[in-house]
């Protein structure tokens, strides 16, 4: 468990920073990793999405604190099982240029990435698979960007998932396709928190 711990400890920053912009088709940066060896509980800090090109905001996502719980079972497997993972606080900033908002950009960046790596049997597909039993995210917020560059800050909605990663008879999700579930989902709330504004 030990090793396994520490490779993740070393590895996943430099996975964050590496698959995270060919994900998102943007920068793509994580502060710190703080994943003690004695036990399999964690938390990274300071995730942040940049806008894609033709955006004017620095950020399209700042996620904060996440926090996580390991099933120390599971870490020399296949599939990693997350039992737990909260992300407190994030701020979500959404702009629209020519009708399209930096979002739904990020998205579509998000399905031709999947699209691509399906196709060509990726590589992300053969390594570790991800299951996430119970994820919480609270306290955000979105600021919408309008016009004369001015923003309107809305209350994101609490958003509750439960086994991503788990459907039928999958042993669990890529990287990528956890991420691109969970932004989903953050995207999604957040274009409820604009439309009801």
């Amino acid at each position: 468990m030990i090793v396994v711990l520490t490779n993740l400890d070393r590895g996943i920053k430099t996975a964050v920073e590496t698959i995270g912009p060919e994900l998102t088709g943007s920068e793509v940066t994580l502060n710190s990793v703080d994943l003690p060896l004695i036990d399999a509980k964690g938390s990274f800090s300071g995730l942040r999405v940049s806008n894609p090109q033709g955006f004017t905001a620095a950020d399209a996502f700042k996620l904060g604190l996440i926090s996580f719980a390991m099933d120390a079972e599971h870490l020399a497997g296949n599939t990693i099982v997350i039992d737990s993972l909260r992300i407190v606080a994030p701020e979500i900033t959404m702009e629209r240029v020519d009708g399209r908002s930096n979002l739904d950009q990020i998205l579509a960046n998000i399905a031709d990435y999947l699209g691509a790596e399906n196709s060509q049997g990726g590589t992300d597909a053969e390594g570790k698979k991800f299951i996430i039993r119970d994820l919480r995210i609270t306290d955000g917020k979105v600021s919408y960007a309008i016009l004369g560059g001015k923003g309107l800050d809305l209350a994101l909605p609490d958003l509750h998932l439960t086994d991503i990663g788990q459907s039928g008879d999958s042993d669990g999700a890529s990287a990528a396709e956890a991420a691109a579930e969970i932004i989903n989902a953050i995207v999604g709330a957040a274009g409820k928190a604009v439309s009801q504004s």
